[in-house]
């Protein structure tokens, strides 16, 4: 009786809690494109000084990827938008 019990409790576990699955098998997110996606943001945001011409284009160009992975999220003190943060960081957190 105690094995049937068990094999209902295991099928039951089962059946409410199927396994998980990885990211490759419920589809990867699409890849966010750094030219087509972010740089629009950067450029509504943080031009003319960000950008080439501009007085910290120097120290930080926001034309560049590279330098929005090296800030991370310290652009959302400027960035304030929640949709425009998510695209960012989606960014930040895909592999090159």
């Amino acid at each position: 009786m105690l094995r049937r019990s068990l094999m209902v409790v295991v099928l039951l576990a089962a059946c409410t809690h199927p396994p998980a699955r990885n990211s490759a098998a419920l589809g990867a997110l699409p890849r966010v494109d750094f030219t087509r996606q972010v740089r629009p943001i950067l450029e509504a945001r943080c031009q003319p000084c960000h950008f080439p011409g501009g007085r910290m284009y120097d120290a930080l160009p926001f034309d560049r990827e590279e330098t929005i992975h090296l800030l991370g999220t310290k652009l959302f003190t400027r960035i304030k938008a929640e949709e425009e943060q998510r695209v960012i960081s989606a960014l930040l957190s895909q592999q090159k």
